[in-house]
């Protein structure tokens, strides 16, 4: 259920035996065209946007690749920590390796994903002094593929304004084979299950389709939706990783294409990530105004427990949840440096003296995960617990905080939990 970034993974894994049938059901439309696939893509038909509680708008990607078409390309693995708790009889450090390998292709980068770090050559100029300023203040450059605290290259799976998706990577090979079926403008009700075994998949439009296995991959809060109707759970964990901006008047880049919006980060020991945004927030997103471009300081680790709850009637109520007052104070003193730094001589002849500004509110990084998280709501290799036949392969499995955006995890997990899918239907 779901053909974004874990369900073309799912697809690709479960359709290489050629002896199940595997079925993609996908709520929106077809890829975007060729020269649609570009950074920033604002079409909104691409976008499904959901509201938290305070009314927060939380966009994601509808339709074939899902949100790896509309997302910023940014592609980094979690830390090795991060990792450290789950289950070794499903996640053996080697494995992990090998298959975040096979989508980023490692130190060389490539992989199905194309993943590439931005070379010193194409930094902008806003990346160059963030960068000089950090090591100024005493961060250093991390190499390899795996993320540690200080500054970090980003990598992408992105060449310039033109993105490799979920879609373009596996999908297209999995649909290829005989045993595998692609629906799109099919979205799911709910599952139909009885004596706590799944029977059939109850399209939107009333349609029942038979299946002996599903697995979930529609992100997490349409995951979270469904598996509610379906009477799995009417309220679900949700976690965020929540943001302060903070903004400066300077140079930005007008509308048009242009390239990925991180190019450089800092990750700190204590869990927060420092992104350098290079271009106003409206050169990517239709009808946000324009505030000049901004450096975010967000909670990785330290991540504070939201919610979310389908009533009846299929409405939601989702909570973000935020960090503790510890963690938000340390948020807090971050975005006051970060302010500094962008009234100092790095950012000279970049930021209009006397313009930058904090945000009051807290932002969110669009990376809720963990409703139906494995080793509680479901077990390791991603069988929801309590019914036979579901599994969860997307965000909504995920664990534990990640110190990176989730991309690139969240591909990984759906991989191995593919092939355990795979080998449970054979078996």
């Amino acid at each position: 259920m779901g053909a974004g970034s874990a369900g073309c993974v799912v697809a690709d894994r479960v359709g290489r035996s050629g002896v199940d049938d595997v079925l993609v059901l996908e709520a929106g439309g077809a890829a975007p065209p060729v020269d649609l696939a570009v950074l920033p893509l604002a079409d909104p038909s691409r976008v499904r946007v959901h509201h938290d509680r305070d009314g927060t708008a939380l966009p994601r990607g509808a339709g074939l690749g899902g949100s790896s078409a509309v997302n910023g390309g940014y592609f980094l693995r979690a830390h090795a920590c991060d990792l450290a708790g789950w289950a070794r009889s499903t996640w053996d450090p080697q494995l992990v390796e090998d298959v975040y390998t096979s989508l980023d292709g490692g130190d060389a980068g490539g992989g199905a994903m194309a993943v590439r770090r931005v070379p010193d050559a194409e930094l902008r100029p806003r990346a160059r002094a963030f960068e000089a300023a950090m090591r100024r203040a005493g961060h250093e450059h991390v190499a390899g593929v795996w993320p540690t605290a200080g500054i970090v290259r980003v990598r992408l799976n992105a060449t310039g304004s033109r993105r490799r998706t979920a879609a373009d990577a596996l999908l297209s090979a999995a649909v290829a084979r005989p045993n595998v079926t692609l629906r799109v403008r099919s979205p799911v009700e709910r599952i139909e299950i009885d004596s706590e075994t799944v029977r059939s998949v109850i399209l939107v439009d009333g349609t029942a389709i038979p299946a002996d296995v599903v697995v979930l991959c529609a992100g997490t809060i349409g995951s979270a939706t469904v598996a509610a109707r379906s009477g799995v759970a009417t309220t679900m964990p949700l976690a965020e990783h929540r943001e302060v901006l903070v903004r400066s008047r300077g140079v930005s880049i007008g509308p048009g294409p242009i390239g990925p919006v991180l190019q450089s980060v800092v990750h700190t020991d204590d869990g927060f990530e420092i992104r350098c945004y290079e271009h106003d927030f409206a050169d990517h997103v239709d009808g946000v105004p324009r505030s000049g471009p901004a450096i975010g300081v967000a909670a990785m680790r330290p991540v504070g427990p939201g919610s979310i709850t389908i009533a009846p009637d299929g409405t939601s109520d989702i909570d973000l949840g935020r960090p503790d007052a510890a963690g938000t104070a340390r948020m807090r003193a971050l975005a006051d440096e970060v302010a500094a730094m962008l009234d100092g001589p790095d950012f000279a002849g970049l930021v209009v003296p006397g313009s930058t500004t904090v945000d009051d509110t807290l932002s969110t990084s669009h990376h809720a995960w963990g409703a139906l998280p494995l080793g509680s709501a479901a077990d390791w290799d991603g069988r929801v617990r309590g019914v036979d036949g579901l599994w969860v392969a997307d965000a909504a499995g995920l664990p534990t905080p990640l110190s990176s955006g989730p991309h690139a995890t969240v591909m990984m997990a759906a991989s191995v939990i593919g092939e355990q899918v795979a080998a449970a239907g054979l078996s």
